[in-house]
């Protein structure tokens, strides 16, 4: 038997893997800073003791917001009938156990201000050429991507309610609406069921002010009566605890080649058992190179990031990873004989079930690690259907970081439409996860052992052709009149906001 064979054997069988599951799906939603997010990662820390390896803490200290019962914490009102609410907005404000009162009013450029108010939004759920997103996908894989997507968290984020001009307009509290009523909305399919605990969007500080979300009919009425200023009343008791702390936790096996290492990266917060099962992947590679046995070739950098869901917390700009990068660059820069980053592999949502005819999706930076990730996906067939791409306009997930600075990197960023959906439900194909980490533990193996200058650096992009997705992405907006229609509004919304915000503080109007 071969050196990596009996490391391979070390890898756990799909049953062990179903009970990691299950004990994931039974922690719940795992928000950054929670009690559930906390004892993961200590049971993390204790798995990397337990195998023999040692533990580094980064630690983070934040002010974490959180809901503890929706049904009972969010509640709307119009007209003294209850509207039902799909999801709060994470991270926006509160009201307290008491709510507040004031008439609602749809967001736009008038009124000039909204003092006292309750601001509502109309947002789109438009589906965006696949294109946009990804390069080369219609290239490359075994599968294919639809030829447009949509997505709650792209929507959310893209589309979404500016909270903090409707803050400077006065408004007391926000409720955003989800659109079902053009062609392209009822085709993406946001439905009442898909909208419901949503936890989007993840990536914006605090606002503080008070926002949820509405889908469906209700949804749609609720603009409606905003339209002609109908009395409301929004209850939004969530919590803000000072000073939390949430620890990103790593681990080393140092290598024989002691100037260079290769990443292996997941984060640990998520809010159902797919956002975030990266953990167990990374600690299957881990158990790898554990314990006595020949060492790897290079230092092996085992990283569980914390703050995806709350990014702020950790780092202004990037990723969660983006945090991690920066405190250490002593094991990834080559800089003061420190090794350098010849390679990463980034684990987020293994066995994600298939949703809306999205396939997996797997991103690799340069023509090395496709060849690598395509050979090893051919040696470990799954039932899923996997799209290996690069990124576009942007990279989903954490493998962002590794590509913006420089390191070439195999990251799997599957993103089904429940992705960000809390639930308990189990969304993980261990039938399909299992062969993802066999796949990810070969594709290690023979990362390191391959010379640095085999392996090569990231391809970028490329200038002109960033400029052409961005002008491909306004020519997109440009030419859907109700997605044009909502951009325009909602940016005269936030620039009058703005101005009014502007001459109050000079003591004008």
């Amino acid at each position: 038997m071969t050196l990596n064979e009996q490391r391979q054997k070390k890898l756990s069988s799909s049953t062990d893997l179903e009970k990691r599951v299950a004990a994931l799906i039974k922690l719940g939603s795992r928000e950054t800073g929670s009690p559930p997010h906390v004892k993961f990662i200590d049971q993390i820390a204790g798995e990397i003791t337990s195998l023999g390896l040692p533990v580094y803490r980064d630690s983070y200290r934040f002010d974490r917001w959180s809901v503890a019962d929706r049904a009972l914490d969010c509640e709307l009102k119009v007209d003294g009938k209850p509207v039902k609410v799909a999801s709060a907005y994470p991270y926006s404000g509160f009201t307290g156990p008491k709510a507040l009162s004031g008439r609602l009013a749809l967001a736009g450029c008038l009124p000039f201000t909204m003092a006292g108010k309750i601001a509502v939004f109309a947002v789109p759920y438009p589906k965006v050429p696949i294109k946009l997103l990804i390069a080369e996908a219609d290239k490359l894989g075994t599968g294919r991507f639809p030829k447009t997507i949509a997505h709650p968290v792209l929507a959310a984020t893209a589309f979404g309610p500016d909270l903090a001009a409707a803050k400077a307009a006065g408004a007391i509290g926000v409720v955003a609406v989800w659109r079902r009523d053009t062609a392209w909305a009822r085709d993406a399919g946001m439905t009442p069921e898909l909208a419901e605990d949503q936890y989007v969007p993840f990536t914006f500080p605090y606002r503080d002010i008070p926002a949820m979300w509405v889908a469906g009919e209700q949804g749609e009425q609720l603009l409606a009566d905003a339209r002609h200023g109908a009395p409301a009343t929004l209850k939004l008791n969530a919590a803000l605890a000072p000073g939390d702390l949430t620890d990103t936790v790593w681990t080393v096996v140092k290598g024989k080649v002691r100037n260079e290492s290769i990443l292996v990266v997941t984060h640990t917060d998520g809010v159902n058992a797919v956002e975030e099962n990266g953990p167990i992947g990374v600690l299957e590679l881990a158990r790898m190179f554990a314990h006595e046995g020949e060492p790897p070739r290079r230092s092996l950098v085992f990283v569980f990031v914390t703050g995806h869901l709350r990014i702020p917390a950790v780092t202004r700009h990037g990723q969660a990873t983006t945090a991690w990068l920066n405190a250490h660059p002593e094991w990834w820069l080559g800089e003061n004989d420190g090794p350098r980053a010849v390679a990463g592999l980034v684990i987020e949502h293994l066995g994600a079930r298939a949703a809306d005819g999205i396939p997996e999706l797997a991103y690799t930076t340069n023509s090395t690690m496709r060849k690598v990730l395509e050979r090893w996906e051919k040696a470990n067939p799954t039932k899923g259907v996997t799209v290996i791409a690069r990124p576009r306009l942007l990279q989903i997930g954490e493998g962002e970081p590794l590509y913006q600075h420089g390191i070439p990197a195999i990251s799997l960023a599957s993103v089904p439409n429940y992705l960000l959906q809390t639930s308990k439900e189990n969304f993980v194909d261990v039938e399909l996860m299992r062969p993802q980490i066999l796949t990810f533990a070969e594709a290690l193996l023979s990362l390191d052992a391959k010379p640095a200058s085999e392996i090569g650096g990231i391809e970028p992009f490329g200038l002109l052709k960033t400029l052409a997705a961005w002008l491909r992405l306004a020519l997109f907006i440009a030419r859907d009149q109700t997605l044009r229609s909502h951009v325009l509004r909602a940016a005269c919304f936030t620039l009058t906001s703005w101005a009014r915000y502007g001459l109050r503080r000079l003591g004008v109007g």
